[in-house]
């Protein structure tokens, strides 16, 4: 479900006051975690983020673990979206030059491991099938390319300066996107909230309280995910917009069958 426009406004005051106070990076991931509509949208295809989920911390290995992880499909392929967030005062630039800045060059450099990582036929093949096998689901016989996103700095460092800009766009690739945090804060109206989850072995945990869409509960196992007991009651109020009915019976949906399967995930950090 899509934001009111005075709470858009709220969380856009809220987050660029945030982003002054130049705190950590994990002051800020935090705050796109518990507000949703900040997560980039970058690759979406025509059939948005699928399930309406985003993943945190999805580890690739024990060397790599981006911050954020969303799929979005198309009829024909899926694209996995891979997002590393860095500190709004990192920056671009060395001083006043056109050089880049040793935060920048980092940021660029893990972005570099990721792609050589998965340039490895039985990382990729592990990632895709493995890792986030069971959530592709009934399509996962379909392509998936990976996409990059990182979110870096202030756009205050290169406004305004069409060499300093072109130097940024000039890194980006047909699969690597780069943004400043000031950028979260735009076309917010469009962006819907989404379900924060956690990837374990055997199951997903939801960390979110407030019920969002349907599809989550219907195209993955009960046994494939934990809610919180918040957002079994959330997901109960709004049975008037249920629309999976049961194959079972015409007079009732998919999801009271369903969501009595679900695990009860005992008192976590939630949002």
């Amino acid at each position: 479900m899509n934001m009111r426009i005075d709470d858009i406004w709220r969380l856009k005051e809220r987050f660029l006051a945030l982003l002054d106070q130049k705190a950590d990076e994990q002051v800020y991931q935090d705050f796109i975690e518990k507000n949703t509509p900040l997560v980039p949208r970058e690759f979406v295809q025509n059939h948005g983020i699928y399930m309406d989920l985003v993943l945190r911390k999805l580890s690739l290995s024990s060397d790599y673990t981006p911050d954020f992880c969303y799929l979005s499909k198309s009829s024909d392929d899926w694209n996995i979206v891979l997002i590393e967030i860095e500190k709004p005062q990192s920056r671009y630039f060395r001083d006043s030059s056109t050089r880049f800045h040793p935060d920048f060059q980092a940021a660029l450099e893990q972005i570099t491991h990721w792609r050589a990582w998965f340039s490895i036929p039985a990382n990729f093949n592990g990632f895709v099938n493995g890792t986030l096998g069971t959530i592709r689901g009934a399509k996962r016989e379909n392509p998936c390319k990976i996409k990059y996103v990182l979110v870096h700095g202030r756009r205050a460092e290169a406004e305004g300066n069409d060499i300093r800009n072109g130097l940024i766009r000039g890194m980006e690739r047909d699969d690597f996107q780069i943004m400043s945090y000031d950028s979260l804060v735009e076309d917010l109206s469009s962006h819907r909230e989404l379900y924060l989850g956690v990837k374990k072995n055997e199951y997903i945990e939801i960390l979110s309280n407030k019920y969002i869409s349907e599809p989550l509960f219907i195209y993955l196992p009960p046994s494939y995910l934990r809610i919180t007991d918040e957002l079994r009651r959330s997901t109960l109020d709004h049975k008037n917009s249920w629309q999976f009915l049961s194959s079972l019976s015409p007079h009732r949906y998919d999801l009271d069958e369903r969501l009595p399967q679900i695990a009860i995930i005992p008192d976590i950090k939630t949002f």
